[in-house]
């Protein structure tokens, strides 16, 4: 996703100070985002910050119903033992899904989650609570969770809900606020909609936070670099069919000798 560091550093906000209370979430202040990625490890989970008591704190969001835990036990336990630290992970599942497992049972240990549906949640009335809120200057922390999640909550119409979302957004008074807002929408509030009211919602978001417009420009440089490094990627994979050098290919494309050996891995299979 363009601009994930910056939108990780202002999600640390976004869902600290009691915002997940609204969700069942309590306790949660977190710290600061958290390099997920693991020695020798293809799996890769954006979603962790350091908590406030040193703990870790992993959020999935999924919109599908998860039928197993063993790809999230298999991440949480790589990082666990790779910094020796106690883990908390919520599963935030669409207004589509109902159900799922919340624990994993291996014998030897049993792993639990917690899943949070937001089929349970009105995302209408969470919208209502949004207005009178806005109405009596009473923001609160939860707001930015009510605001930014309502359209994966249950829905009399989500076209309707689309629209007050749209015009609730410039209403939020504070522009560190609606930075906040628009940081959970854009990493989980926009899950669920189609691919033209992502495209919409992103424009409109565009005009009511700098948030929202930094990212747009990061995204156009990070979209410069990607295009690079495809080119990068195809060259070493034509260098590499016709017998070139691993040395040879990294000096030509400026590819780590490891890159280029997963490629020619790949390649063999």
């Amino acid at each position: 996703m363009p601009g994930q560091d910056t939108l990780m550093k202002v999600l640390t906000r976004s869902l600290s100070g009691g915002a997940l209370d609204v969700l069942g979430v309590h306790g949660v202040e977190l710290a600061e985002p958290f390099a997920t990625e693991l020695p020798a490890n293809t799996l890769r989970m954006d979603r962790v910050w350091r908590m406030a008591n040193r703990d870790l704190f992993h959020l999935e969001f999924q919109t599908k119903r998860e039928s197993t835990l063993h790809r999230f036990l298999e991440y949480d336990a790589r990082l666990a033992n790779e910094h020796r630290v106690r883990i908390r992970t919520v599963v935030l599942y669409h207004a589509s899904v109902t159900s799922a497992p919340d624990e994993l049972d291996i014998g030897t240990a049993l792993y639990r989650v917690e899943n949070v549906f937001l089929s349970q949640l009105d995302g209408d009335q969470a919208l209502n609570e949004v207005e009178r809120h806005l109405r009596a200057g009473q923001w609160e922390p939860s707001d930015r969770i009510r605001l930014g999640l309502a359209l994966n909550m249950r829905l009399e119409s989500q076209e309707k809900t689309f629209e007050r979302v749209r015009e609730l957004i410039p209403q939020v008074p504070d522009e560190t606020e609606r930075d906040l807002v628009v940081s959970a929408i854009l990493v989980l509030g926009d899950q669920g909609l189609t691919e033209e009211q992502r495209v919409q919602l992103r424009k409109e978001l565009r005009k009511v936070s700098k948030l929202a417009e930094e990212l747009y420009e990061e995204g156009r440089h990070e979209g410069l670099q990607e295009g690079i490094m495809k080119g990068r990627i195809e060259i070493a994979k034509n260098m590499l069919r016709k017998g070139v050098a691993i040395e040879d290919i990294a000096d030509t494309t400026g590819l780590s000798k490891q890159e280029i050996e997963d490629l020619m891995r790949k390649q063999s299979h």
